[in-house]
């Protein structure tokens, strides 16, 4: 499927990237721990939500920085075959936890594709694998997100609590301080890891088979797409061969009595409708992306389990315009959805936690105290308010009222996103060079860039011509997303195609390309590519005035000799310099 999105929608949100008040330095080595302010009185419970965990890591500096650079190209995560066997690298650092001091902790980065980000990376440490048996207050493992798209540092943890009262089994949360080499990185969400423990906790059995869905779902073909993380010497995935069989059945009655012997369906109903009333846009439901299932031995079931909860509380996916509020781009919530009685199922289920479960004054009650305790932003702080209460003052709709009007309608103006069980396309990513060099002054946009198409013709694109033109049109548009951490800041870059543009053409042939930093990285320098947080994005623009994305930068550098706003006396001026992978629908 094509991914189109209007102008103004592009111009306004900008895109999925990042950034946050003063840069840090580089660390230094560092044999002593740098002493934090006092946070409170030290817990025996790691995951405490009424204080901040304070981590501390003392490693290498060219270490860090190594790992602080990792990660997949952006074309290769969006493509229909993003190297689910992606590896990080591991290092060693010594680990300070609220004053318990532990040598050789494994330390690496994570995060797939959205969290990514050099400036504060997501990080796992495992304490067992270099020391056989150790633990931190019973922990093998520590997870910490670095809540790059929830700048309120609320969501995470909020949302797994309500997944929770429903019914589902979820890992625990808390927050933690951050620091590396004695420099602060910032607050970061602490998440029980999805391993043996976890489940040994909330199933009492550990022995089944574990999968985790980045952009995954059950299909013929889609199953593949599930990463096994137990029983893998084992390799026996016909339990997932089961859910694809009984989905390719056509009549409704015998489908759902099958289904209902392989997935504890009546929790998946209530999985569902917390992904619905939490906006979660990047979960099973609403993206395929972002879960675990388990193959609970004692029941021979599928069960959901949440992950990567950061997106909830939003609601929508900019780049799928229309997936929500009724999510149903999981290939088991299309088929359930489509079913009279267990889409009256989900909608009742829905009404029930409204009722028991969605308590507002509640909700903000957790809001504010998790603001007190991490003074997140106010302004993120409020917009996460009003995604809940509403605000009749801007005219906005809470989510549950949406939600509640679009059953009205039974979700008929919503895009099917699912996705197509059908092999992936995994023939090598075509590339092409991108040059540009562009400049703001005084309101003065000038500059151009260079690529070559899918077909192979060049096309030089002119930032210069879009600005002298009769519509009217900026060629150089700056903006700052703040609600991302660290914040972004964004050129929107405006070019015609010369060529067109000499041969006539009506209307002439007009291409975006979107350059965007963490707004720490926005300064007279140059930085590396690195996920959305360094990105380039390109974009024709048809005649609707949509966007078609037809490349994703893979490699290269982004260079600004001079970083303002463009207006009078506070220029802008840079280059880009690097390859990029043309977009595969």
């Amino acid at each position: 499927m094509e991914t189109h999105l209007s102008l103004p929608i592009l111009l306004s949100i900008l895109a999925m990237t990042t950034a946050c008040g003063s840069g840090s330095t580089a660390p230094t080595d560092n044999e002593d721990f740098f002493v934090p302010n006092d946070l409170g009185a030290v817990s025996d419970n790691p995951f405490d939500q009424d204080r901040l965990m304070i981590v501390q890591v003392n490693m290498p500096a060219s270490d860090f920085e190594a790992l602080a650079w990792e990660g997949r190209s952006l074309d290769v995560g969006i493509s229909q075959c993003p190297s689910h066997d992606f590896e990080y690298t591991e290092f060693k650092a010594k680990v300070n936890i609220d004053g318990e001091v532990l040598d050789d902790v494994i330390i690496r980065k994570k995060g797939y594709l959205g969290s990514l980000s050099p400036t504060k990376p997501s990080l796992k440490l495992d304490f067992d694998e270099a020391v056989e048996g150790r633990r931190f207050k019973g922990l093998k493992r520590m997870t910490l997100n670095n809540n790059r798209q929830d700048p309120t540092h609320a969501r995470q943890c909020l949302a797994y609590s309500l997944y929770e009262k429903a019914g589902i089994r979820v890992p625990r949360c808390s927050l933690a301080q951050v620091y590396v080499n004695g420099n602060h990185l910032g607050i970061y969400t602490h998440v029980e890891s999805i391993k043996k423990p976890f489940l040994e906790r909330v199933f009492n059995d550990k022995s089944g088979n574990l999968y985790e869905a980045q952009v995954s779902d059950f299909g013929q073909s889609l199953n593949d797409s599930f990463q096994l993380k137990t029983n893998k010497t084992l390799n026996d995935r016909s339990d997932l061969q089961a859910v694809a069989n009984a989905l390719d059945i056509e009549n409704d009655a015998e489908f759902l009595n099958t289904i209902g012997n392989l997935i504890a369906l009546d929790e998946f109903i209530s999985y569902w409708a917390i992904d619905t009333l939490t906006g979660n846009w990047d979960s099973a439901t609403g993206n395929a992306n972002n879960y675990y299932i388990y193959h609970n031995p004692s029941d021979q079931k599928f069960h959901f389990i949440p992950w990567g909860l950061d997106a909830a509380f939003t609601g929508s996916n900019i780049l799928k315009p229309n997936n929500g509020p009724l999510y149903n781009s999981h290939r088991l919530a299309k088929r359930l959805f489509a079913i009279d009685s267990s889409r009256a199922d989900y909608y009742a289920r829905i009404n029930t936690f409204i009722d028991d479960i969605w308590q507002v004054n509640e909700l903000t009650t957790y809001i504010d105290k998790i603001q007190s305790l991490t003074n997140s932003s106010s302004t993120e702080v409020n917009q996460l308010k009003t995604f809940i209460t509403g605000n009749t003052i801007e005219n906005k709709a809470s989510h549950k009222d949406t939600i509640l009007a679009a059953i009205e309608n039974n979700g008929d103006d919503q895009i099917d996103y699912s996705l197509n069980d059908e092999a992936p396309n995994c023939d090598p990513i075509s590339s092409t060079s991108i040059t540009a060099s562009f400049e703001s002054i005084d309101d003065n946009d000038k500059g151009s860039f260079t690529f070559e198409n899918a077909q192979g013709t060049q096309i030089t694109a002119n930032i210069t011509w879009v600005s002298l033109g009769e519509e009217d049109i900026d060629g150089i548009v700056v903006t700052s997303d703040t609600s991302t951490l660290p914040s972004t800041t964004a050129l929107t870059l405006i070019g015609v195609d010369q060529a067109s543009v000499f041969r006539g053409d009506d209307p002439v042939d007009a291409y975006v390309l979107q350059v965007t930093v963490e707004s720490p990285n926005y300064k007279t320098s140059s930085t590396n590519l690195h996920g959305f947080a360094n990105s380039l994005m390109l974009f024709k623009v048809l005649e609707d005035k949509k966007l078609e994305l037809i490349a994703t930068g893979r490699s290269g550098t982004i260079a600004f000799t001079s970083a303002g706003t463009g207006g009078s006396g506070n220029p802008i001026k840079g280059s880009v310099s690097a390859i990029m992978g043309h977009f595969i629908p």
